[in-house]
């Protein structure tokens, strides 16, 4: 009998959820060993070793401090790769083999530019839809060797790369340089109101462009001085992670095992303020996850800068936590915005599918990543 075909939106979630199975190990890795380095080596463990002539130069493994520092970077390093791996698998998923090293580069392209696994994620699937229409071509046999491993990823790298750069980014920079003059003009009225902004912006799109924007606009204000904003931008990193821990414990039936396992390796990270350990959950699941995600950072920043919360370092999570002036209220905004987070999170999100599990659980064993040069 023969089946029938997916539907678009399934075939859409299919692929997303691909890309979502390799970066999962990526995520919990880097984030794990983050918080690692920070618990062991401090809160500033990233700004104690200043690099050389390459980032570790300078450093002496053999030392506490050195031996931290070293594990920091590595997990620095692991993180910055989590949306790439992701554009990646989801244009694998899409397109075959062919759709891989430009998912890796324009991945990794997307995260430096700030567009976040958002931007990854239309990068992934231009780069599929691309790749596609140059496999369909009718080439000659003397090229046809060539396609797979030279004409078709240069030429798809350099067409999504280009779209990107020239369509995209200009816009964005545009729109992101008036957002952050607004959110710094917020200062002189309520705190409560800038420390919700700040908060929804950093729990909006978890390390994209809205989140960078925020977190620049509260790093200049302290700067100045002005010291609550940055309690927003850290305690707007810190509540998705949790809550998506506390989610997967209330409402465990909802979930996968790799992301019940993802959501136990998120809440060290959010501790850890490492945000970038809840994009599972909100690449597989956008509209729920963000809405629960802004509300909840948005409620934890307004409390925290209206009850006189002021943090001067800039990141550090839990543990500069007793380096603040009325730590005690950031600790009670930090549990409300992560129950705000969590519950209703476990609430409205749907019971995953079977077709869910098998792409979570069960997707790396149909892989064959064997390049065959022909």
């Amino acid at each position: 009998m023969e089946k029938k075909k997916a539907k678009p939106k399934f075939e859409i979630k299919k692929h997303v959820m691909t890309g979502i199975s390799y970066m999962i190990p990526v995520v919990v890795a880097g984030g794990i060993l983050g918080a690692l380095a920070k618990g062991f080596g401090g809160y500033n463990i990233g700004d104690l070793v200043e690099p050389g002539i390459t980032p570790f130069t300078n450093m002496n493994p053999f030392s506490w401090i050195g031996f931290w520092w070293g594990v920091n970077q590595i997990s620095s390093y692991a993180m910055s790769f989590a949306v790439a791996v992701m554009t990646a698998g989801t244009g694998y998923s899409i397109a075959g083999r062919q759709a891989i090293v430009p998912g890796l580069i324009l991945g990794f392209v997307a995260t430096e530019t700030k567009a976040g696994f958002f931007g990854g994620l239309i990068l992934a699937f231009l780069i599929g839809y691309v790749v596609n229409f140059f496999k369909k071509l009718s080439v000659p046999p003397w090229l046809k060797g060539l396609m797979p491993v030279l004409i078709i990823p240069v030429l798809a790298t350099f067409i999504c790369g280009m779209a990107f750069l020239l369509l995209l980014s200009p816009p964005l920079a545009f729109i992101m340089d008036r957002f952050q003059s607004w959110i710094i003009s917020l200062q002189g009225g309520a705190k409560s109101v800038m420390g919700g902004v700040i908060g929804a912006c950093i729990g909006f799109d978890l390390g994209g462009p809205v989140g960078k924007t925020a977190s620049l606009a509260a790093n200049a204000l302290g700067a100045d001085g002005i010291n609550g904003p940055m309690t927003a931008k850290i305690i707007g990193g810190m509540t998705p992670p949790i809550g998506a821990f506390l989610a997967t414990l209330i409402a465990k039936n909802k979930f996968s095992e790799a992301q019940i396992e993802t959501g136990k390796a998120a809440l060290p990270m959010g501790l850890c303020f490492i945000t970038e350990g809840v994009i599972p959950f909100a690449a597989a699941d956008p509209i729920r996850f963000i809405l629960c995600s802004v509300l909840g950072s948005a409620t934890a920043g307004a409390i925290s800068v209206g009850m006189g919360v002021e943090s001067v370092a800039a990141h550090g999570g839990i543990f500069v936590v007793p380096m603040m002036k009325n730590p005690m209220w950031f600790l009670i905004a930090l549990v409300i915005g992560s129950l705000i987070t969590g519950v209703l999170y476990a609430v409205i999100k749907k019971p995953n599918t079977e077709v869910d599990n098998e792409e979570l659980n069960s997707r790396e064993s149909e892989v064959d990543f064997d390049i065959q040069i022909q």
